[in-house]
């Protein structure tokens, strides 16, 4: 059980399909497994990383960021995903305490990496995932893979380490989740057939890509070879246009989300019959916005999960029938 396995596989048996729509980005799972072997050589020639060394990213959703998660533990590294929300003291002590060399980042978070600056012993190399001008001192994302060889797979697999997902600190001081292959692997199995995943699916990355929650999709949707749709964050009105442009069939929103689009102004004017499958969790759901939500996308079929980090992370599925 090796995470770059279910990239390996949607190769063979999807290779020219679109694997991630990222505005006018589009790849094919081949093209993806390309920039994921090359990026993953970037990160062990021109970044220096060592097999088990630790990079973390602090950015906004977005195909790079996908590619980040996946050219990690080919390089034989270990992934970090940064709280977008969090203050830059916190952001320096999850980059000490995970003891990331690398940072990427995109033009969201420049000004917190600024605020940093000299804050953060551990990390030697910055890597710029946007769009513009590189800033003076950083890698550029697309430079590293076009100028690097891609390598061959790390091997690493089972019980060796992944990704270090942080608690939100709610009781205490924010933890780091030591998460293994096997861990993410088996949580994405499991998530599979409870939701239904399928090749066809077309899974809109809303939610925040530094929670687990989208994470599961990240390796999940991937298994089965569907399509990765991204947007930078969950705004209504720009979810409800990539539902329609890009016939988006299943996300996974908070009930907070859910409430902004069921109740939003402009919900009857696009066409949502794309969606079948929408997951719902991570706070209580009050039952007005449920039934509304139910009203507003009568054939979805709703499914509440439960979960934590700690267990990679979902725990329980109460599915359609109960809805």
């Amino acid at each position: 059980m090796y995470l770059s396995q279910s990239l390996r596989r949607a190769v063979l048996v999807s290779g020219s399909e679109i694997a991630t729509v990222n505005g006018d980005r589009r790849h094919t799972y081949r093209q993806l497994l390309d920039r994921v072997q090359r990026l993953a050589g970037a990160i062990r020639t021109t970044l220096g990383l060592a097999e088990g060394a630790r990079g973390a990213i602090l950015a906004l959703n977005s195909d790079r960021y996908f590619e980040f998660s996946y050219a990690m533990p080919w390089a034989g590294c270990v992934f970090v995903p940064i709280n977008t929300r969090l203050a830059p003291p916190e952001i320096a002590y999850w980059l000490e305490d995970s003891g990331a060399e690398v940072l990427f980042v995109d033009d969201a978070f420049l000004p917190a990496v600024e605020a940093l600056a000299g804050k953060m012993p551990s990390v030697r190399e910055l890597v710029y995932v946007g769009d513009g001008d590189t800033p003076a001192g950083m890698h550029a994302f697309e430079d590293l893979i076009a100028n690097a060889t891609a390598i061959e797979d790390a091997g690493k697999g089972y019980d060796d380490l992944a990704a270090l997902y942080y608690t939100g600190g709610t009781t205490g001081v924010s933890k780091g989740v030591m998460l293994s292959h096997r861990n993410i692997i088996a949580n994405a199995l499991n998530t599979i057939p409870a939701v239904d995943f399928k090749p066809d699916m077309r899974w809109l990355h809303a939610a925040p890509m530094f929670h687990i929650a989208d994470g599961l999709a990240i390796f999940g949707v991937t298994m089965v070879a569907g399509r990765h749709v991204f947007i930078p964050g969950f705004e209504p009105v720009t979810v409800m246009k990539t539902i329609e442009a890009e016939g988006v069939t299943e996300s996974l929103w908070v009930p907070t989300m859910i409430n902004l689009f069921a109740n939003h102004p402009d919900v009857d004017k696009y066409d949502f019959s794309s969606i079948r499958y929408l997951t719902y969790g991570a706070s209580p759901m009050p039952a007005a916005v449920v039934k509304k939500a139910i009203e507003v996308l009568p054939g979805v079929r709703f499914t509440h999960a439960y979960g934590q980090t700690e267990c990679a992370p979902l725990v329980s599925f109460n599915g359609p029938e109960a809805h």
